[in-house]
């Protein structure tokens, strides 16, 4: 076992013996310094699962990251301890994961070799790479995965009294409705961000009126493990992040079966954030100013003066250059400038004669410190991006007549974009392509909280959705949204916002209809709804139609729903799932289905038995059955089953160990998952997971 493997070994079972003493400290009411008792709270979340085949690897691709993700395990462990003692609170959370019977460099050859092979034998006149060089891409892919860690990911101190709060170390926040900056833990997409350094809020009432304050300021600290791909983060180093795991060289292979070896190198540049909130008003209204600036680390004048300074063709120096002046490829939007203010105002208003209120707030945007393209001999930069200003409008209305309830919300963004995270998704050896959906903003959407959006759409967008719900009786409520949106990033090419020509805009109509319903006093209830979405481009690609070419760039309809039927006493059985017909011509060459079905049957409150089923039509839902007529539809199917136990207290030792436990055994399918405009790529699970929460 390697030094990393017994230190990640170790330290989980240093805490499993944590875990074994903490109930009978929690036990004890324990008197604190000046009478004030000592809380303590600690819990414990363990993580073990093997996943076998997946069946995402496209035989006739050469691309290794879909076959290392087979046949693995992993142990993840998150340990959180809080102690509070009056007024103030201390708070650590040690993550640490495990990985066992992953793929090895000698495995890693034979895959090589053997897929080679059956490609040549297929097809002799097929171009493959050359042993080696496959074999150096499994290298470099399992240089940034299944890694044995452990580090203390969050650690914080806290002071509180009656209006004031202060927190050292990690912190969520949240500026405005997110236009400024949203920096939060997103359990459905595996992502926990904080920001490490200081935050004051502050808040007091002066008769009528009221007044608060918000100040922090910080380095952005995003998971440095990623339990969905087994991915690791690695930093270029700050003395805020003490304990963090470093990157390692990256060896692969010459033809003449010499080692290579590179220097490490980060694959995150840690992002620094300042930012406030001013706020005033009275019950009627309030008001508030927002304002944040995102700082990037970035060493692009440095890298490129060093690499100028290297001799042709001397890739041990340009590798030196890297290592010594990290440089990412440039990505779109507000990735490719090094500082980003964004300011906004607001007005709030609660109640607007007692049937209704609002909320409006406008926000500006400046990209500013463009990265560098090129630099001459003196070292001065010659080429470098635009700085680029953009604004956004946010609205949001309510108003209840009766039984009727109204809701109009509205956007209108122009140049106007996330605040996207300093991390490398490209460098072979190096990368973290899975950490790309870590951004520190999320401008409200207008939208359902489920919409896969296309590109980039609301960098410049305009739309809004009413949403109208009829409340029958008391338990009876019928609604339905209709929402039209226009937006100009939805195309490519025009990702940036470069033009408002008609050429480039996109016309879309989403609407639904449902009911929300319960019976039993509340034991049954029954929620679904139907929907559709349609964007269309506003002209025809290029002002002509070409034969089978159409106007429309997505096509979804579907229905969602979560019904729950009361059997006798504790018993329940639950349906919930969603079923999609989808068209997007520009990936896919035809219209496929997709969606699934968990059936649950519950024994309140302590167990439940769950069986899913999965599936999917859409191209390339499993590479191994795929042909060469893309209009075939495949059929792919994905079961699974669980079971989930609640203790319901933690009164005794047993319910505090063991407080809950899910199980997981079979497949998901892959697919992309959105909250609320965030986004990411979940691959195949095919395995088994087990997790087990403990509380004290």
């Amino acid at each position: 076992m390697s030094f990393s493997s017994r230190r990640a070994a170790a330290a989980l079972a240093v805490t499993l013996g944590s875990l074994a003493i903490a109930p009978a400290a929690s036990a004890l009411d324990l008197p604190g310094p000046a009478g004030e008792p000592i809380g303590l709270d600690v819990t414990n979340t363990t993580v073990v699962d093997y996943r076998w085949d997946n069946r995402n690897h496209d035989p006739r691709a050469f691309n290794p990251r879909p076959i290392v993700d087979d046949d693995y395990g992993e142990w993840i462990n998150r340990l959180n301890v809080q102690a509070t003692w009056w007024r103030f609170r201390v708070g650590v959370r040690l993550d640490s994961a495990l990985y066992y019977l992953t793929t090895t460099r000698t495995e890693a050859q034979v895959i090589a070799q053997k897929q080679i092979d059956a490609v040549k034998q297929a097809d002799p006149s097929a171009q493959v790479p050359q042993t080696i060089d496959y074999a150096n891409r499994f290298y470099n892919e399992l240089n940034t995965r299944f890694l044995n860690s452990i580090y203390p990911a969050k650690l914080y101190v806290g002071y509180n009294q009656p209006g004031l709060d202060i927190t050292i170390g990690d912190f969520y926040a949240q500026l405005g409705r997110g236009l400024v900056l949203s920096v939060r833990k997103i359990d459905e997409l595996a992502i926990d961000t904080t920001i490490r350094g200081g935050k004051v809020v502050f808040d007091k009432k002066l008769g009528p009126a009221r007044i608060g304050a918000t100040l922090l300021a910080g380095q952005m600290n995003p998971l440095r493990f990623d339990e969905v791909s087994g991915r690791r983060l690695h930093g270029a180093g700050s003395p805020l992040f003490f304990g963090f795991p470093d990157a390692k060289p990256a060896t692969t292979y010459a033809i003449n079966g010499q080692p290579v070896v590179a220097e490490p190198r980060p694959s995150y540049l840690e992002d620094t954030i300042f930012g406030g909130r001013v706020e005033g008003g009275i019950d009627a209204v309030q008001f508030a100013a927002n304002a944040s600036v995102l700082m990037r680390k970035s060493f692009t004048e440095q890298n490129l003066a060093c690499r100028n300074a290297c001799p042709t063709g001397d890739s041990t120096c340009v590798d030196r250059c890297y290592a010594e002046f990290p440089e990412f490829t440039v990505l779109p939007g507000g990735r490719s400038h090094n500082q980003i203010r964004t300011f906004s105002g607001s007005v709030n208003v609660p109640s607007i004669a007692g049937i209704g209120d609002l909320y409006v707030e406008v926000a500006g945007q400046q990209l500013r410190d463009g990265h560098v393209g090129a630099i001459d001999a003196q070292g001065m930069a010659t080429e470098r991006q635009a700085d680029v200003s953009g604004y956004a409008v946010y609205a949001n209305a309510n108003f209840g007549l009766g039984k009727l309830q109204l809701s109009l919300e509205a956007k209108h963004n122009r140049k106007f974009f996330p605040l996207g995270s300093n991390i490398d998704v490209t460098t072979p050896g190096y990368s973290a392509p899975e950490y790309s959906v870590v951004a520190y903003s999320a401008p409200p959407t207008a939208e359902p909280i489920y919409i896969e959006p296309i590109e980039s759409p609301n960098v410049c967008m305009t739309g809004g959705r009413a949403t109208a719900n009829f409340k029958y009786d008391e338990h009876t409520s019928v609604y339905g949204w209709l929402g039209r949106y226009r937006s100009w990033t939805e195309v490519p090419t025009n990702d940036l916002c470069q033009s408002m020509d008609d050429q480039f805009r996109t016309d879309t109509w989403d609407t639904a209809v449902g009911i929300d319903m319960s019976r039993e006093q509340g034991k049954s209830h029954a929620r679904a709804w139907i929907g559709a979405r349609i964007a269309e481009r506003a002209v025809p690609t290029l002002g002509t139609r070409a034969p089978g070419e159409t106007d429309v760039l997505y096509y979804e309809g579907y229905i969602r729903y979560d019904l729950v039927k009361h059997i006798k006493g504790p018993f329940s059985l639950q349906l919930q799932g969603f079923h999609r017909n989808r068209y997007l011509p520009a990936t896919h060459g035809r219209v496929w289905n997709e969606g699934e079905n968990y059936t649950a049957l519950h024994w309140s409150p302590h167990l439940s038995a769950v069986f899913g089923y999965e599936y999917s039509t859409r191209p390339g839902c499993q590479p191994e059955l795929a042909d060469e007529d893309e209009f075939k539809v495949v059929l792919c199917h994905y079961l699974s089953g669980g079971l989930t136990y609640r203790s319901g207290s933690t009164d005794t030792w047993a319910s505090r160990l063991v407080n809950t436990v899910n199980l997981f055994v079979g497949q998901r399918r892959g697919a992309i998952r959105c909250v609320s405009g965030v986004c990411r790529l979940f691959p195949p699970f095919e395995g088994a997971r087990l997790e087990v929460v403990s509380r004290f």
